[in-house]
């Protein structure tokens, strides 16, 4: 069984890291690497069906729906060419795309402001004419180092709140800083990793742009800050945040005229690609896989291992399901201390920036991208791009955990 699954893992990641010659898009490899493992017996249908976590898919479908409902209305133009227009050069428009969506995606997650704001992107590099790949990685990378700093940045963060009980306020003032020390120092990565392609700009006058549909726009607009309000009422109720964004999303379907051309325009083909994921994942489980990775592994005892074993661990499983299998792993080894639970939360997120599996933002931006006629990640490109940013993040993030964080535990431990 081992061999088998071994076999599938190979060739899934296989024809992910050669789309370039092969043109086979993402989703449809890891769909296709799903449905092996039920095919050769690796998994029965029931288990691949029990794998397949429906929050994760309702809520990315929630998402889009309200990305869909902003691009459709023409909102998210109109929001491209004021970037534009504010900042002007390239230089400065790839620097708040990094601040802002890294800010934002701690209010609407990671997700949400990847599914949002790669329509923004495309825009805005086709109205200066210039190539959209420093803004798609600008933005990949900006999610990915954003949510880092709260718990409500991305569902890993979330389940590390809920699950192992780490104090919110102490979760923002260990991560706040060395979040945006990395926003800061990965923006000087990307100017130089992106010199050759935004160099030879030339200023053009932008013309205004309208908001086509302003009651789709508002009416979009009103619920999700609605819905950012509820994420932050329920979690704090310890009720599934999902909810939220449930009743929002449908209450706008039921009530908006473009109904039909919202769910058109949702990125189903990013929804297929979870689909499989979760299916692929459960068979690299049940085969055995996963297993004989984690002895090659050290085991998650201290700041670095967890750190380190989390990144390359999220590679294969996913970042979510990584963070579910270490918190009672953490637990029975008995080194479920503040400061490993920090380290988990952190390495678990800058994993997106290693691989393009190594965060669901990256897959999301890569095939809204490529939908919308943009061009996608290449897996080899993408290593390429962002493993030193993975390591300035890393650094930054290890140094400020082990030395800072200690301390600044201690003296909210003697000060309660």
């Amino acid at each position: 069984m081992l061999i088998v699954t071994l076999v599938i893992a190979l060739l899934t990641y296989l024809m992910i890291a050669l789309r370039g010659i092969t043109k086979i898009p993402p989703w449809a490899s890891m769909l296709f690497g799903g449905i092996l493992m039920i095919v050769t017996g690796v998994l029965s249908v029931d288990e691949a069906l029990e794998s397949i976590n429906l929050d994760v898919i309702l809520f990315l479908i929630t998402l889009f729906v309200f990305s869909s409902a902003l691009e459709i209305s023409g909102f998210l133009k109109f929001l491209a060419y004021k970037l534009i227009k504010k900042y002007r050069e390239p230089k400065r428009v790839l620097f708040f795309i990094l601040l802002y969506s890294g800010l934002l995606s701690n209010l609407v997650t990671n997700d949400g402001v990847a599914s949002s704001w790669t329509p923004v992107i495309l825009e805005a590099s086709k109205a200066m004419e210039i190539d959209e790949t420093p803004f798609l990685y600008t933005l990949a990378f900006g999610v990915t180092i954003g949510s880092v700093m709260m718990p409500t940045g991305n569902p890993q963060n979330l389940l590390i709140l809920l699950e192992a009980k780490v104090p919110f306020t102490l979760f923002v003032l260990v991560l706040f800083i060395p979040t945006i020390i990395n926003l800061i120092a990965s923006y000087y990565v990307i100017l130089f990793l992106f010199e050759d392609k935004i160099k030879n700009y030339t200023n053009h006058m932008i013309e205004d742009e309208d908001i086509k549909d302003k009651r789709l726009a508002y009416t979009a607009l009103i619920l999700l800050v609605i819905t950012v309000i509820l994420f932050f009422v329920l979690s704090t109720l310890r009720i599934d945040i999902l909810l939220a964004s449930l009743f929002t999303s449908s209450f706008l379907l039921l009530i908006s005229k473009e109904r039909r051309s919202i769910i058109q325009r949702v990125d189903w083909s990013t929804i297929l690609f979870f689909v499989g994921l979760f299916i692929f994942t459960k068979g690299l489980f049940v085969g055995g896989v996963i297993s004989f990775i984690y002895e090659f592994l050290p085991p998650p005892t201290n700041v670095l291992t967890i750190m380190v074993s989390s990144i390359l661990l999220s590679q294969v499983l996913s970042n979510v399901p990584l963070v579910a299998i270490y918190i009672p792993e953490m637990q029975e080894l008995g080194v479920g201390t503040l400061l490993n639970w920090l380290a988990l939360a952190a390495g678990s997120t800058i994993a997106g920036n290693f691989t393009i599996l190594g965060a669901a933002s990256n897959v999301i931006i890569s095939e809204a991208s490529e939908i919308r006629g943009g061009k996608s990640f290449n897996f080899i490109e993408f290593i390429k791009y962002s493993l030193p940013v993975l390591l300035v993040n890393f650094v930054v993030l290890y140094l400020f955990i082990s030395l800072v964080g200690t301390t600044l535990i201690q003296l909210l431990t003697a000060s309660h």
